[in-house]
């Protein structure tokens, strides 16, 4: 009986680390979903300003705007720590938010290539 006891207790305390994981990483993948605005650019071609808006969805959807090139679809998600996003330019992103969560900073895999993303 003493044995059944501890076994009940071992997978019990195994469940509890098991759904503690699963809400920090849900809590996580929330605060990226909603419409973010980057910092203004400069169109290497054209010369003029604009900035890109970013909507990520909590079904791992994603649309983006750029440089007049109208709304690009692809999906996203965490993994290992960073965010991959599959568009016209797939990539993986280290991240990093701040400012109470309203500004989000990606740096590129790919080239160290960082930008600040504002929450709208």
């Amino acid at each position: 009986m003493r044995k059944q006891y501890y076994i009940f207790v071992f997978c019990f305390l195994i469940l509890v680390e098991y759904l503690s994981g699963c809400t920090q990483t849900s809590t996580e993948k929330d605060t990226f979903i909603g419409t973010w605005k980057t910092e203004e650019k400069q169109n290497p071609m054209s010369g003029t300003n604009y900035t890109e808006t970013r909507i990520f969805y909590a079904n791992g959807s994603y649309v983006t705007t750029n440089m007049g090139l109208g709304q690009i679809p692809g999906t996203w998600h965490l993994s290992n720590g960073k965010l991959i996003i599959d568009t016209y330019y797939p990539g993986s992103y280290k991240y990093r938010f701040s400012q109470n969560d309203s500004v989000l900073t990606l740096v590129a895999d790919a080239g160290g290539f960082s930008e600040n993303l504002t929450r709208q």
